[in-house]
């Protein structure tokens, strides 16, 4: 329910990880989702440890999952992955400040082009969409928000309900 930050990272990483110590293998984790977005690297540390889960990993989103968000929902177990009726998933290409010298603007651009390249995948792989459908639609240059309905035709969640209903 917050910014994805070194913070709140740590704080779903480490619950992952003890989980999967004390949880029976039959109990998923559910991670309820309602996010502006936030740092890349720290999203994709929540993700990697959510692949890795021996248990499943259900998510839930409530409100806005937007940017890194969206990431994270959808790396949610397949068939467990819900928005409630009045959410939204927001997308967009992801952006980064920074300056330097050209070698180092050059080195940073590589680095960007392969981020985006992480986050084609990650879509593809987490979605019905192929790569143009992801890049002209959910990567567009303008934030896209997508309704619960949309996401369900997208692929980009399982189903859509009220939690515990």
């Amino acid at each position: 329910f917050k910014e994805i930050n070194e913070d709140t990272s740590n704080d779903l990483c480490e619950f992952i990880i003890k989980a999967n110590y004390v949880f029976p293998e039959d109990q998923p984790i559910t991670v309820l989702i309602n996010s502006p977005g936030g740092n890349v690297y720290d999203g994709f540390g929540i993700v990697d440890l959510m692949e890795c889960s021996k248990l499943k990993v259900a998510t839930v989103a409530v409100g806005i999952v937007a940017s890194m968000g969206a990431v994270i929902f959808t790396a949610g177990h397949k068939g467990e992955r819900t928005m409630t009726r009045n959410s939204y998933i927001m997308t967009h290409q992801f952006y980064k400040l920074g300056g330097g010298r050209y070698h180092e603007l050059v080195a940073s651009r590589q680095h960007e082009d392969e981020i985006h390249k992480r986050i084609v995948s990650h879509f593809i792989k987490y979605s019905k969409m192929n790569e143009k459908q992801v890049n002209d639609i959910l990567l567009n240059p303008a934030d896209r928000y997508i309704e619960a309905k949309e996401a369900l035709k997208y692929g980009l969640c399982d189903r859509i309900q009220d939690p515990w209903i």
